[in-house]
């Protein structure tokens, strides 16, 4: 399903004198404004070993290590220090060995190897020309060892140098004022080069109503959108902005305390400006003239940016064409048919390589989290290749593996390299959900974010014989996997035993069955905190990330009344009524530190296994404490069947800063599963308790198997009795033609 826009758009080439706060088109920053101290400046220290993404160490083979990092557009890098700590090999020569440091294939400086104190720990200073540092940068390290001077192994233990894990990089940064152009949104609130996580605050009026909270969630799912697996962070201020780039909602009745000057609008507008007490930071202005216009606006912001430009846009037309279809997020790989790997690539050259030792080659697959998978099914993968012959045949081979877990392999023929194709099959792992893998081999697991990785290993000749001395110029391999290779995940129906929360933090499910959240009703308290708002901010972002499309249909209410009246699944934020507080999977969170779950035993079932029976409470257990806690929960909507609620519970700020801060920390989240989770300063708490409930439709002999088969003794007891009824009609109808003969005997 795709949305089509009919939206046009009005730049309004200026302003009223006093509305508007900064020119439409401000000058670049001069050299004296920039050297004059008085744009914000901030420092920040990259650990080189999370740039490289693990260990640091440089040998004979493997003698270069490119390390990558990016700058935000609106940052000037002003001093660049790389404080190096590393520790080489003793057996290396210090007159002949060195180590030689590139900035964007600059040669920067070369790093002599202390002779006078072999095998011991040594460290450098680099001051980094600021001038070679662009908004993407790759700081190379290149080993030059020897330990002999003639008849040198390249591949010999004694050619290594390691770099200490805090070797750092540090970046003295000044702001840059930037123009007012909605065309360059999402920048320079977010930047593709800057991998830290997305942290955009939102202003708001005190008390903002259902529709301002549904704008703004809608912002955030489209900012969610673009910061992917980043992470992202909302917070919310009311009446005014802190001192950054911020997002901005307001109606000409119901605007924060800084703009109650401000001029109204005719419609749905759009607009970026300059903060007002910092030229630096800019406010992105979602306006309209009553909450439905705000909507709209917001609505137009995620579906049409691309039409954006100027300093101010007013939004005259935006119809739906085509509404979405379940399943066809954009991040999700499509499960009607086969897909290449040309349409799951971020950039061209991503399954392309070079090198002695070519670098793995990765593809990124996210799947939808209630595919039905029963008896260890598997999907087909049809992969092609093309590789440089190695010199060495035995040996050399393409090892597949995912999730950092070893798959296949293939070997690599001298005679080869051309075009080769293998067919194979992937298992789909769904037991993850319950941390109880199904299958003991590797396999894509769903709902979550899989990794698939292609490592060329070459075997080659190293050194010479006692009598022999060769010197060979090595010759880099060049090695590829075919974009037009395939995946096939069609022919899986949809279905999933539920509650399963891991569904919902790794995936959004159920909310993101349908991308734009069309399904889903947000049920919030009727005068939400600002960290109730950034909780609920947060949700919705999370789940434009996990789908790549914002929530643009998601519906918000503060009436529980209302909720029973929309068919949806529920997101509910702070808490809950209490006609439902006697649910036996709902844990009961007071503001008066008077705290209720219901627990299952010990010898229960673990929490999100594939069993059909539900895990019924033998403990009701409540106390008094003090202390931080929150909760998140699953259990069927009581409203609506095959329908789920998703309760977000946290009844004081403290608490609702606690679940803001798990929900955005991915270590936490790895141990969110079953129906219930608990969220203390101590760590997480999940298990599964309650109703077992099922979403998706299934073929009812698919349906009658999977159910029975976790009856062992029913099926034992079915098939006596089938062979039961079949010797009795076998009997009967024997016995039919024996009488038969018989009568025809005595005639």
């Amino acid at each position: 399903m795709r949305y089509r826009l009919l939206l046009s758009l009005l730049l309004a080439i200026a302003l009223p004198a006093q509305a508007q706060t900064t020119p439409l088109e401000e000058p670049p920053p001069s050299q004296a404004a920039i050297a004059d101290g008085k744009a914000p400046v901030t420092e920040r220290s990259l650990r080189l070993e999370r740039l490289a993404g693990g260990g640091l160490e440089l040998s004979g083979l493997t003698p270069r290590r490119q390390l990558e990092f990016g700058i935000r557009g609106d940052r000037l890098v002003t001093q660049a220090i790389l404080d190096l700590r590393y520790t080489p090999s003793p057996s290396l020569l210090g007159e002949v060995s060195h180590l030689k440091v590139y900035l964007n294939d600059d040669l920067v400086d070369t790093l002599p190897l202390q002779a006078t104190a072999p095998g011991g720990a040594q460290q450098a200073r680099i001051d980094l020309d600021p001038r070679l540092i662009g908004d993407f940068n790759r700081l190379r390290l290149e080993l030059v060892g020897h330990y002999t001077n003639i008849c040198e192994d390249p591949s010999h233990t004694s050619i290594w140098l390691a770099l200490n894990g805090d070797s750092t990089l540090t970046l003295r940064e000044q702001a840059l004022p930037l123009a007012n152009d909605l065309s360059r949104l999402p920048r320079p609130f977010f930047y593709p080069r800057d991998d830290g996580s997305l942290d955009i605050p939102f202003v708001l009026p005190t008390a903002p109503s259902p529709d301002m909270q549904r704008a703004g969630g809608i912002v955030a799912s489209w900012f969610g959108t673009h910061a992917d697996w980043r992470g992202q962070h909302f917070p919310v201020a009311f009446e005014a902005p802190p001192r950054r780039h911020s997002v901005v909602l307001a109606t000409n009745d119901r605007r924060p305390d800084f703009l109650a000057d401000y001029p109204g609008v005719d419609g749905p507008t759009i607009e970026l400006i300059s903060h007002p007490d910092s030229p630096y930071a800019k406010l992105l202005l979602v306006l309209g003239r009553d909450a439905d216009d705000l909507v709209e606006a917001a609505q137009a912001l995620a579906l049409g940016d691309v039409l954006l430009r100027g300093q101010s846009a007013s939004v005259e037309t935006l119809d739906t064409l085509e509404p979405r279809r379940p399943y066809d997020a954009p991040a999700w790989i499509p499960t009607d048919r086969p897909v290449r790997f040309a349409e799951l690539i971020d950039y061209p050259t991503q399954l392309q390589t070079d090198g002695m030792e070519p670098r793995p080659l990765n593809l990124d697959i996210r799947i939808p989290p209630d595919l039905f998978v029963w008896n260890d099914e598997q999907v087909d993968l049809e992969l092609g290749y093309r590789y440089t012959p190695p010199s060495v045949e035995a040996g050399s081979r393409l090892d597949v593996s995912i999730n950092d877990q070893y798959l296949k392999s293939f070997p690599l023929a001298s005679e080869g390299g051309n075009a080769e194709t293998d067919g194979f099959r992937v298992p789909l792992l769904q037991g993850w959900l319950g941390q109880q893998p199904r299958v003991d081999i590797p396999a894509l697991k769903l709902g979550a974010l899989n990794r698939l990785r292609f490592d060329f290993d070459y075997a080659n000749h190293m050194g010479g014989g006692s009598d022999s001395c060769p010197i060979v110029s090595p010759v880099a391999h060049r090695v590829s996997i075919d974009d037009q290779s395939t995946i096939d995940l069609s022919g899986f129906p949809h279905y999933l035993a539920m509650p399963a929360l891991s569904t919902f933090t790794n995936a959004g499910f159920p909310f993101s069955r349908l991308a734009d959240l069309s399904q889903t009703l947000v049920v919030t308290p009727p005068t939400p905190s600002a960290s109730e708002l950034s909780t609920l901010f947060d949700s919705l972002g999370r789940i434009g990330a996990q789908t790549g499309y914002p929530g643009v249909a998601v519906r918000l209410t503060d009436d529980w009344s209302a909720a029973s009246d929309i068919d949806a699944d529920l997101l509910a934020i702070g808490s809950l009524p209490d006609r439902l507080a006697d649910h036996e999977s709902v844990v009961a969170l007071g503001p008066d530190a008077r705290s209720r779950l219901r627990i299952a035993g010990a010898a229960r079932p673990r929490p999100d296994d594939l069993g059909t029976d539900d895990v019924p409470a033998d403990r009701d257990v409540t106390v008094s404490a003090h202390g931080n806690l929150a909760a998140l929960l699953e259990m069927p909507s009581p409203y609506h069947d095959e329908r789920s609620m998703v309760a977000m519970l946290a009844p004081r700020p403290a608490d609702q800063r606690l679940l803001n801060d798990t929900l955005n920390d991915p270590s936490r989240v790895a141990q969110i599963h079953g129906s219930v989770s608990l969220f203390r300063d101590s760590g997480v708490t999940s298990q599964r308790v309650g109703e077992r409930y099922y979403v998706g439709d299934l073929s009812w002999s698919h349906w009658l198997w999977y159910h029975l088969s976790a009856y062992p003794g029913w099926i034992a007891g079915m098939a006596v009795l089938a062979v039961l009824l079949v010797a009795f009609l076998l009997w009967r109808i024997l016995r039919r033609i024996a009488a038969r003969r018989l009568d025809a005997g005595k005639e």
